[in-house]
């Protein structure tokens, strides 16, 4: 399996390649901009993006994901409560989201809890995971999360801008990722992957958070 990992902009996001071999499907997670250099590396390594996948709806995720959509032909996929995010005007992201010219796609397929999207024979499963957003999901496959701004190696994602919710944000871990193997690698929208065993015992925010199988908080 080919994983890569992009950092892109002013807030330093992480954008994931990833596909079953070195060549053949892929599929591009948060693409926040910088697209001549993601269709660059899809060409270089012979990987045809079939699929945009996005977190959820802030700018820094997926204002990159029509202009990606245009470049490949690949549609984007996200949850319809953050899908209005990709409705907003067109509009000039300099820095923040690497210089990108945001455009709505014009291919969107909504998303749904336990949906699978598949990659040739790498299968992604779709948790809806809230708090951060209301349209927030995580993307895994065993021994892979992929959780945009839900959780960070020692943190959490921010719930205090619109939509957010720190009640909904703990009960989404709780209930979709707490029961999830200690070794599951975390791969967050900033900062150093991580892994689930780690954030149980070092992360302030969930150290005495249960699981969903055991009771309450």
């Amino acid at each position: 399996m080919l994983l890569e990992r992009m950092t892109i902009g002013m807030l330093a996001t992480n954008c994931y390649i990833l596909a079953p071999d070195k060549r053949g499907p892929a599929v591009v997670i948060d693409p926040a901009g910088e697209i001549k250099t993601i269709v660059s590396r899809l060409h270089k390594a012979e990987l045809d993006c079939v699929g945009i996948l996005c977190t959820h709806g802030h700018v820094d995720h997926m204002a990159g994901a029509g202009p990606l959509s245009d470049a490949v032909g690949a549609p984007v996929y996200i949850n319809e409560a953050d899908a209005g995010a990709l409705a907003s005007p067109r509009t000039k992201l300099i820095g923040l989201a690497g210089g990108v010219m945001a455009t709505r796609p014009r291919q969107v397929r909504f998303l749904e809890d336990g949906e699978k999207v598949e990659v040739g024979d790498v299968i992604l499963e779709v948790l809806h995971t809230p708090g951060h957003t209301p349209g927030g999901v995580s993307f895994y496959l065993p021994g892979y999360l992929f959780c945009g701004d839900l959780i960070f190696q020692g943190s959490i994602g921010r719930t205090d801008l619109r939509g957010g919710s720190l009640q909904g944000l703990l009960r989404a871990v709780k209930e979709k990722v707490w029961d999830l193997p200690d070794d599951t690698r975390i791969l967050p929208g900033h900062g150093p992957e991580t892994t689930l065993g780690e954030e149980r015992v070092h992360n302030p925010f969930l150290r005495g958070l249960s699981s969903a199988r055991t009771g309450s908080e």
